[in-house]
């Protein structure tokens, strides 16, 4: 239900009914609906924690490994589009309880470290180093990846997603040099 109508649909009684249950028994595990959009929203972002650390992963070379881990990003979304528009409708109703936030904040904190990470793990690979901090390329990296998702969740452009996604590991990948010190 939050998938195709929202956050704001999102009752206990509802949920009971999508889930083929009594209401009693979603109270019996849940206080409120709050604590299961709660255990939602904990869950959903848990699994896109686990999509990043599988997506990013340096195979090749600098461009190729990005682009490939990008395009790996994207690919639940293709395949679930609903499922990732409740992530998004999620945010900002987390971003209102203090419970969620804190999962969001790990969440942004996880992916981004698994983003530094993957690029440091790239470029040692590649015998490179990044011209700009790591961390900061990889706050980046996922902070355009959501953007370029959520514009292709409004106009299922796949052309237009691939092309952004390849600018995107093109414009990364040249930000490094040799580490001996050449571009």
């Amino acid at each position: 239900m939050v998938a195709t109508e929202g956050v704001a649909a999102a009752s206990t009684r509802r949920i009971a009914g999508e889930a083929n249950l009594p209401p009693a028994v979603v109270h019996y595990c849940f206080r409120s609906v709050e604590d299961l959009l709660d255990a939602l929203t904990a869950l959903v972002f848990g699994e896109m924690a686990e999509v990043a650390a599988v997506a990013l992963r340096a195979r090749g070379g600098v461009e190729s490994s990005i682009k490939a881990a990008l395009h790996r990003l994207w690919a639940p979304y293709r395949t679930d589009p609903a499922r990732y528009k409740a992530l998004f409708d999620l945010i900002p109703y987390a971003l209102r309880r203090p419970s969620a936030t804190v999962v969001i904040r790990e969440y942004e904190d996880k992916i981004c470290g698994l983003a530094e990470r993957f690029l440091i793990d790239v470029a040692e690979r590649n015998n490179k180093t990044w011209q700009d901090p790591a961390d900061v390329i990889g706050r980046v990296l996922i902070s355009t990846v959501d953007g370029v998702v959520l514009a292709w969740l409004i106009d299922r452009d796949d052309g237009k997603t691939e092309a952004a996604l390849d600018w995107l590991a093109a414009s990364i990948a040249s930000g490094v040099t040799d580490s001996s010190g050449h571009s």
